[in-house]
């Protein structure tokens, strides 16, 4: 088309229209503002596996608390009660809901006597492992140098020997107990936590945050606990959420070996280990148990996966 053909406007001063608008509307924003947690716990709600581990793991923490009392106030039931006169029995005989074991206990009651030392014993070898990896990772990171390559290397001499090896002298050599399961799965869990720290400490002790810090005289640990871990608490709560599963998993092992809980307290793993021998004629004994092990772990999965995503700071719109 000839451009002399072209009809031009003019733009002037009187082709825009001022938009009338309420003064005081002016300055509200079209989508509220929200703080990094606030984000993360919207976009949680969002993923369906995530809730789904939530509501397993909830389901899980709440059978062990309140059915237990239940079954001891309301019916006088304890995961040490036998009746001889009907062990072995199956799911829904002699009024066992989830069968009896070889002593004539009751499985649904040991099931919930053994959800509180499952999971306590994921919980807190979680802290400790928690605890020891944190303040390791830490220092490892942010000093640098000849330090974080010493530190570094212990970390590889101690990973490089299977961690159930490491678990099995420390238990033949402590006390038999639930505190000796808390201290040994969480002083054997802590490598993993300290790289990922020790990772996080390296990229944030560069951000120019930290060089205010240090100009205006923050001490070094001034700077860790009120830096350096805070910004760093999200892939922090992941991988804490990811290590519990591990925890209940090497606990039910040991127990399994029998070198977990003593008899008569129950944890899935060992009523897993009394079911392994009545496999053929009774399998609601390993069942059961190994089923519970197994949503919890998936729940706990679940959930981790879910954090990952939410915690991500790359996922948010």
């Amino acid at each position: 088309m000839d451009e002399q053909n072209v009809n031009k406007t003019a733009v002037t001063e009187l082709s825009f229209k001022p938009l009338h608008k309420d003064p005081s509307e002016i300055n509200k924003l079209i989508r509220p503002s929200v703080s990094f947690w606030q984000d993360a716990w919207y976009r949680l709600r969002k993923n369906k596996l995530g809730m789904l581990g939530i509501f397993i793991v909830l389901f899980m923490i709440l059978f062990g608390i309140i059915a237990p009392i239940v079954m001891d106030r309301v019916f006088h039931v304890t995961y040490s009660d036998q009746t001889l006169a009907y062990a072995y029995s199956k799911p829904g005989q002699n009024g066992y809901l989830f069968g009896a074991d070889n002593l004539g206990r009751d499985v649904l009651v040991r099931l919930a006597y053994g959800a509180r030392i499952s999971l306590a014993v994921g919980i807190a070898a979680s802290l400790v492992a928690l605890g020891i990896g944190v303040v390791y990772g830490t220092i490892s990171g942010y000093y640098g140098g000849r330090v974080d390559t010493l530190m570094m290397r212990v970390v590889d001499i101690i990973d490089s020997v299977p961690s159930m090896l490491y678990v099995i002298l420390l238990m033949t050599v402590l006390p038999r107990g639930l505190t000796s399961v808390f201290f040994v799965i969480g002083a054997t869990s802590w490598l993993s936590m300290a790289r990922l720290v020790r990772g996080e400490v390296l990229s944030l002790k560069e951000r120019e945050f930290i060089l205010a810090a240090k100009i205006s005289g923050v001490k070094t640990w001034g700077i860790m606990l009120r830096h350096l871990i805070p910004n760093a608490m999200g892939p922090i709560l992941v991988s804490m959420t990811m290590g519990i599963p591990s925890a209940i998993f090497l606990e039910s092992n040991l127990s399994f070996l029998g070198l977990g809980i003593s008899a008569p307290m129950a944890s899935w793993g060992s009523m897993a280990s009394e079911g392994i021998e009545a496999l053929r004629n009774y399998p609601h004994m390993i069942f059961f148990p190994a089923l519970f092990i197994s949503l919890t772990i998936l729940g706990f999965n679940f959930l981790g996966d879910a954090l990952r995503d939410a915690l991500d700071p790359r996922m948010r719109k």
